[in-house]
This record gives C-alpha cells, structure tokens and sequence, in this order.
C-alpha cells in the first residue's frame, strides 16, 4: 500500500516590488499558494473561488496582507500602499497593491511576513527590481527580522 500523496509540502510566496514606467506607481505583487491564505484566514469551508470573487473574502485578504506585509523607503519611512485586488490563477491567489514611487530608490526594508502567523515554516521570497537589476530578501523560519535591500546609483 502507498501513502497519499500531498499536494504541496512546502509553505512558500513570493513578492515582486517594481515601478510600472507605464504609470509611474511601484507595483507589490504578492503570490501565495489559494488553499493556504483560505487557511489562514480560517475559511476552509470556502473554496478558493468562492473567497476570491466576494467582497468580504477580498477584504479579509486585504486586511491579512496589510498586517503581515510592510515595506519602507531606505529612511524608514513606511510606504502607503493601496490595494488593488485578488485573483485565483490555477492554485495561486495572486494579490495586488500599488504605492507611490519613492524618488530615491537606493534602498528598502521590507518585513514580509504574510501567512507566517497561520504557518510557522512559511517562506516569503521578495525581489526589488529597478531598472536593470534585482535584489532578493528571504525571510522564513529563523529569518522573521525585517531586511534591508541596497542598489547601487
């Protein structure tokens, strides 16, 4: 006899920050596996469709993300993020906020916690892309300490 297979193991997102040249706006992209944000927010009597396309599971994922997620100017300065939405897309729920770009890009803190609090092996990868180049913060299990990425001008 076999044992059952799991869908997934692992607890891991990923976060992409980067200015849209289009608009202007920095873009914060999270990307999240749909069954474990239902589990943290204790909706498991939802699917993830269900969650995704109501007004209330929209607002719980907002709430969610706004308390886990921050991101600063080098400086400290928390940036004021607005929240664009959610979608499901296979079996991940992609969640979408813009914020003002800062003038001066060199640096960032970013505390990426979201689902940490439902999971306590929950990865968080976030990639800073500005112009040509991409810095990477991890933070997960032993790493919840918010980090600085740098740029070079």
């Amino acid at each position: 006899m076999t044992a059952p297979v799991q869908a997934h193991r692992m607890k891991a997102g990923a976060t992409e920050i980067a200015v849209n040249e289009r608009t202007g706006e920095m873009e914060i992209i999270h990307r999240v596996y749909a069954h474990d944000l239902l589990e943290a927010l204790g909706n498991l009597e939802l699917d993830e469709t269900e969650l995704l396309s109501s007004q209330s599971g929209l607002a719980q994922i907002e709430q969610l993300v706004r308390a886990e997620f921050r991101v600063a100017e080098g400086d400290g300065r928390l940036l004021e993020l607005t929240y664009v939405g959610a979608e499901l897309d296979g079996e991940f729920a992609w969640i979408y906020f813009t914020a003002s770009a800062p003038e001066d890009t060199s640096s960032f803190v970013v505390d990426n916690d979201i689902l940490s609090n439902a999971f306590e092996d929950q990865v968080m990868m976030t990639n800073f892309r500005f112009n040509s180049d991409v810095r990477t913060a991890m933070q997960g299990p032993g790493r919840r300490d918010p980090i600085r990425v740098r740029f070079t001008q």
